[in-house]
């Protein structure tokens, strides 16, 4: 048998390493694209919450000083996939689209009674879209894909009871692509399109403070920290003539001191009653408005700062599970549900991008053990203001897999 779950473990990190493009949005060719919030599992129901959640039976990546909270006998193996439908609006025109993937694949395992440790694969940010512009005399279609993904290995440790802390260090890898073509009614067609192909390291730092009453009330607090950092790897840029099927023009530059990443300071406070009923608010903040990116300005490549906006996002969530014991089996589900607003990194032509989300969810327990399939479904709309250029409206299923054994304690017995 466990022959077989290493296999199975295999197969999936060789699955999520191709299949991490996971948008279809036309704001993903600003900047580095649409980003994600390391969030899984029951966190994507409860809103994105996590910086405060420690449980011994979810993993979360949010704040890695929750790993110390797992049992030291246990391992956690996660796995996530994501279908997403989006409407996009603009004027009067709309679009349908739909997009899916493997989103990532963790696992979690003691590193003794007061440690412990965790490795994945999660997707840091996605680029996907296609679309024409009308232009006077001909078109100008513009296309995008890839990701960058991140593979992490993190560690936890308990100092004193209800405090731990953490660090997780991750290798960001990945390609995004850039196509513009325009075909002019007469003349020949041009080809313009920019690669970044990053491969860098990145740290994140957590810690947890837990305080405990009447043996049924909790308390948690919770902090993150990432520092800021120049991005490493290469920008590739080319310009290629369509009827001399030549290329014009292409130009290679190192990312580094042209490219860079946001510090993160991320906050957050959750209450849990009986170990049936959480309740937690997180707050994200992202310097992203120091942070270099380069640009095509005038035919030349040019790095410099202030395209971005700061980040923000607020986020509240809830779960609550009838019972502990005793009861049928709906009792022991686990109903989730959240809100979040999300001011985007993305300064697109003066205007700032929102998003406001809505979601809810299940964990629905295994009947042989403690695994749980966890359900979620998410609501978000996205568009820029004051002025409203392109409105979409996001619904997306979650739906992933968590196993929970007992293997340390197996093995004392094999």
């Amino acid at each position: 048998m466990l022959k077989y779950k290493i296999l199975f473990i295999c197969l999936s990190i060789g699955l999520v390493a191709f299949a991490q493009n996971g948008t279809s949005s036309p704001y993903s060719r600003f900047g580095y694209g649409i980003l994600g919030d390391n969030a899984i599992g029951a966190q994507r129901a409860m809103g994105g919450v996590g910086y405060a959640l420690h449980n011994n039976r979810q993993i979360n990546v949010m704040n890695p000083a929750s790993y110390a909270s797992m049992d030291s006998l246990t391992f956690l193996f996660d796995i996530g996939l994501t279908y997403q439908n989006t409407i996009t609006r603009e004027g009067s025109l709309k679009e349908n689209s739909q997009s899916g993937s493997l989103d990532y694949i963790v696992m979690q395992f003691p590193l003794g009674r007061y440690m412990a440790g965790s490795v994945g694969l999660l997707p840091y940010s996605n680029v996907g879209y296609s679309f024409i512009n009308s232009i006077d005399n001909g078109s100008d279609s513009r296309s995008g894909d890839g990701n960058i993904s991140q593979a992490y290995v993190g560690v936890s440790g308990r100092p004193f009871k209800g405090f731990s802390i953490g660090a997780n260090i991750s290798y960001l890898f990945g390609n995004l692509t850039n196509t513009n073509t325009v075909v002019p009614e007469s003349g020949s067609s041009g080809i313009f399109e920019t690669m970044l192909k990053v491969r860098d390291y990145h740290l994140s730092f957590g810690a947890q403070y837990a305080i405990e009453w009447n043996k049924k009330h909790t308390i948690t607090l919770g902090a993150v920290y990432s520092p800021g950092k120049t991005l490493l790897g290469r920008a590739y840029t080319s310009t290629y003539d369509v009827s001399s099927n030549t290329t014009i023009d292409a130009d290679t530059l190192k990312m580094k001191n042209n490219y860079s990443l946001a510090s993160t300071y991320g906050g957050g406070i959750s209450y849990n009653y009986d170990k049936r009923l959480t309740i937690a608010a997180d707050v994200t903040y992202q310097n992203w408005a120091d942070a270099k990116f380069t640009n095509l300005t005038a035919g030349q490549l040019q790095s410099s700062k202030g395209q971005f906006n700061n980040r923000l996002k607020i986020a509240l969530g809830a779960e609550f599970r009838p019972k502990n014991m005793g009861g049928n089996y709906f009792e022991h589900v686990n109903y989730r549900a959240g809100i979040f607003y999300n001011r985007s990194y993305l300064k697109i032509n003066g205007n700032d991008m929102d998003e406001i989300g809505a979601t809810c969810g299940f964990g629905f327990p295994l009947a042989t053990d403690k695994s749980v399939v966890n359900v979620s479904f998410e609501y978000i709309n996205r568009q820029c203001t004051p002025v409203k250029l392109i409105t979409e409206d996001h619904f997306r299923i979650s739906v992933s897999l968590t196993f929970n054994e007992m293997w340390f304690w197996q093995r004392k017995f094999e």
